[in-house]
């Protein structure tokens, strides 16, 4: 069973950058679905933001945190 990671960047001049979330949806739909409303839970006028969905199997795992590049695309290296 694979866990899903949602990665929520906002374009707002104070911006910190990446949100990460863990998700707790089972299915990527269901994930998406998640993300989609932690998205706009944020988003305003002024902080426009975007979002990623990263499915994680569960034998996986990185001692580090994701790079740019796997933040963006979705897909770890």
């Amino acid at each position: 069973m694979s866990r899903f990671i949602a990665v929520i960047h906002g374009w707002h001049v104070h911006s910190k950058g990446f949100n990460v979330h863990e998700l707790n949806a089972t299915s990527h739909e269901a994930a998406d679905d998640e993300a989609c409303l932690l998205a706009a839970r944020r988003d305003a006028a002024f902080d426009r933001t975007a979002y990623v969905v990263v499915e994680v199997d569960d034998r996986e795992h990185l001692p580090r945190r994701l790079t740019w590049r796997e933040r963006l695309t979705g897909k770890i290296q």
